[in-house]
């Protein structure tokens, strides 16, 4: 095990069991697959797996556009790797031996990343490789002799494909390798382990029981030969279930998700209302930018809640603001048609929200529920069997966060929670994590003491909110 670019705290009794096992198993494998419940750590395992590459070797991960930032903060927080996130569709030469692009820009870069690490080993990473499951990558054609040629695609299906083959490792991660049905895997596997599995042609009719569609066309919606397949994945995959993820994780983790201006929404019709604002006072204009700072981050935060429902986990998403909660729950709804999701503020009803929150703590089902921090984040009994939960909106004084983590982590629960603070970058959000963060790491790791946790209530209770925002407009003078 190469451990040369793997700080040394990670290999002190950091990682899971689970963790060093895959790494093990993977490590000097050309192609490898991780099918790891959400929250699992793949991450991690996957920089590990980079890092104990072959000398002068470089590396491509290719991820979701919102999580780019984040495989890069957390490189740098556990290996020596230096990674370069790419950004936009037309090439120019990377500063660095690795780098970070996303799925939706590899068509534009594909090409070139062959030609920049010619004559070098050459690993990558694709997460979240289930979005790679198109196995439309070339097409047939017709000489003018007759015979037929096939030739590639302009795709991004084809740019993975031509990547795969010029790869010296490949890993793929990925909870949900199979969303639909059995045939999505060939595509996925062939990106990891080309060639292996023959062609889609081959793969459909021995293990999805390919046959003539009853209008035309061939039916692979079957499945066929599964203990040969099961056999054959064994030695080249790794998986983890939520149960087994369930126990090694702490009940209770925190993830800071810091999300580039690239990767958020653009504000709509703040213009005006920001002229408005200025002119009621600091405060009004204040109050109109954390409201604009939350539009920016609704897209991502929809699309991780559909990500994380989508494999399996309940989450329940808290923000600050009443037009926040209804355009995110609006935003989600749209999202998980086939989930049921719950969305209240402080201008529903004591009894209206009692319902809602006992109908989320009944439901064992994955499921959404989005609130504001004042209805929802004190003395609410029933969202702690949540496994995720998302912060639209970082509240004001540690004594509201304390509050309201206290509402996924407290007697009963059955499910270890992550609880997720997002930041918008270049936004008044900043200035709101600025201040609070640091205090609020120091108060909230006394919390599972229960010797510490009047103390930490004390300290909470420190300073008041008007001496909050006043520091805050004063940071962003």
């Amino acid at each position: 095990m190469n451990t040369t670019l793997i700080r040394p705290f990670v290999l002190d009794g950091f990682l899971m069991p689970y963790q060093e096992q895959a790494h093990t198993q993977s490590v000097e494998l050309p192609g490898f697959m991780l099918w790891w419940a959400c929250g699992s750590g793949k991450t991690l395992a996957a920089l590990l797996w980079a890092a104990g590459g072959p000398p002068g070797q470089k590396v491509v991960i290719v991820t979701r556009a919102p999580t780019k930032r984040q495989w890069q903060r957390e490189a740098q927080q556990y290996t020596l790797l230096r990674p370069e996130v790419l950004t936009g569709t037309t090439p120019y030469e990377p500063t660095s031996d690795v780098v970070i692009l996303s799925w939706a820009t590899l068509q534009g870069w594909g090409d070139y990343l062959l030609r920049w690490a010619r004559g070098r080993p050459l690993s990558v990473i694709w997460d979240e490789i289930h979005k790679g499951k198109s196995w439309k990558r070339k097409e047939r054609l017709v000489a003018r002799d007759g015979s037929r040629y096939y030739t590639w695609l302009d795709n991004r299906a084809a740019a993975a494909a031509k990547l795969a083959h010029g790869a010296t490792r490949r890993l793929g991660l990925t909870a949900t390798p199979v969303r639909n049905r059995r045939s999505d895997l060939w595509a996925q596997l062939d990106l990891v382990f080309p060639k292996l599995f023959g062609t889609n042609w081959d793969f459909i009719h021995q293990y999805c029981d390919a046959r003539p569609g009853e209008y035309g066309g061939i039916d692979a919606s079957g499945v066929s030969n599964c203990t040969e397949l099961k056999n054959k994945l064994r030695p080249i995959t790794h998986v983890v279930t939520r149960e087994e993820m369930s126990r090694h994780l702490p009940p209770k983790r925190r993830q800071l998700v810091y999300l580039n201006k690239t990767d958020q929404s653009r504000p709509a019709g703040f213009k005006q209302a920001m002229k408005q604002a200025a002119k009621k006072g600091a405060n009004a204009l204040f109050e109109m930018q954390l409201l604009e700072a939350a539009s920016r981050k609704r897209t991502w935060i929809a699309d991780t809640v559909r990500d994380a429902v989508e494999n399996g986990q309940k989450v329940t998403v808290l923000t600050g603001r009443r037009k926040d909660c209804e355009a995110l729950a609006k935003m989600i709804r749209t999202r998980l048609k086939k989930h049921p999701v719950w969305s209240g503020h402080g201008g529903d009803s004591t009894v209206e929200r009692d319902k809602m929150v006992k109908a989320y703590a009944e439901t064992e089902d994955p499921c959404a529920f989005i609130g504001t921090t004042d209805a929802f984040g004190e003395a609410v009994d029933g969202l702690q069997n949540t496994d995720l939960a998302v912060f639209g909106l970082l509240p004001w004084t540690p004594g509201q966060v304390i509050q309201a983590e206290g509402r996924f982590s407290r007697h009963g629960s059955k499910r270890r929670v992550t609880i997720m603070y997002t930041v918008a970058e270049g936004t008044v959000d900043e200035h709101v994590a600025d201040l609070l963060l640091e205090k609020l790491e120091q108060v909230v790791m006394t919390l599972d003491d229960e010797e510490s946790e009047g103390i930490a209530s004390t300290l909470a209770g420190a300073e008041d909110e008007e001496s909050i925002v006043a520091s805050i407009l004063r940071m962003m003078e």
